[in-house]
């Protein structure tokens, strides 16, 4: 019964927030294609990344998975840039793939300073499977079912990053259209719109040491205020450790490194503060990127954002 207990309030958790909420992730410096269609390009070269994660894993049956495939890169004389992003989600008796392109005009000041306007538009489908409900009864319940029920939607969202070898910050709403995997609605509208803002600064401290902060803000209508804000520590360009703090939720460590040959390795753990805290003690994260090497251009540093 508990584990049915479990799978149910994930359930209703997913039913209730999915149209107004993006996916979360600790590493969001690394996979901001994700949220922000006009960092497609922002790395001068193709970069491509897998982050997993896997939400409340000690104690919650049923609790988020996450999967996240991502690559873009710049084209058209570097005027431009292009991106694809795959997001599969496994939560509660929920599953929810969906597949975007991401397209960005990239204007470029003093060949030091670039804005970049994008636009991505993605397709999205959720399963629901209440027979894996009715498996954690023991002799069945008619009531529950054993249907699967499945939907499909398109929605598309714009953004603006700006950007130097020190500093970006950008703006970008992933969801523009009024309609979700669970109501009806096809209209234009703000009421389940999520507004992101992030921005970070590459700090040096010394010839082999950078400061990198950065903050992530999610503001929602229909949801309470949310942001992350992260410190991160670099060295020698290639070994990163840092801490992160999500407002009213966890405590993140993370640490990344990247090898010279492009390959980039990554561990994030969260800890829960909120009252979860009864029931798990986290959440955990592995990323696995490599930044593919370019015959046409020097880059003397691999770049973090």
């Amino acid at each position: 019964m508990k584990k049915l207990t479990y799978t149910l309030l994930i359930t209703f958790i997913t039913v209730s927030a999915w149209s107004q909420s993006e996916q979360i992730f600790t590493f969001n410096l690394f996979n901001q294609l994700n949220f922000n269609p006009a960092v497609a390009g922002s790395k001068e070269v193709l970069d491509a990344g897998l982050i997993y994660r896997n939400q409340w894993w000690s104690g919650i049956e049923g609790a988020p998975r996450t999967a996240n495939l991502y690559a873009h890169m710049p084209f058209a004389k570097n005027t431009s840039g292009i991106g694809l992003n795959m997001i599969y989600d496994k939560i509660g008796l929920d599953n929810i793939f969906s597949i975007g392109g991401n397209y960005a005009y990239r204007i470029r000041f003093n060949n030091k300073n670039t804005l970049s306007l994008g636009l991505g538009a993605r397709f999205e489908n959720a399963r629901s499977d209440w027979s894996e409900a009715n498996s954690a009864v023991n002799a069945g319940d008619p009531g529950i079912g054993n249907d699967v029920g499945s939907k499909s939607t398109f929605n598309v969202g714009p953004g603006v990053y700006f950007y130097n070898r020190r500093f970006y910050l950008g703006a970008s709403i992933p969801r523009m259209l009024a309609n979700s995997l669970y109501t009806d609605r096809g209209q234009f509208g703000g009421d389940v719109n999520t507004y992101f803002f992030q921005g970070g600064l590459d700090l040096p401290l010394s010839q082999n040491v950078d400061l990198l902060p950065n903050i992530q803000v999610r503001y929602n209508p229909n949801s309470p205020f949310d942001l992350d804000l992260n410190l991160n520590v670099r060295f020698y360009d290639a070994l990163m450790i840092g801490a992160a703090y999500r407002l009213d939720d966890s405590i993140d460590g993370l640490v990344v490194y990247q090898l010279k040959n492009g390959l980039r390795l990554g561990l994030a753990m969260d800890f829960t503060l909120s009252e979860l805290n009864n029931a798990t003690t986290g959440s955990f994260e592995i990323m696995l990127g490599y930044t593919f090497p370019c015959e046409d251009c020097v880059i003397k540093n691999l770049r973090y954002f």
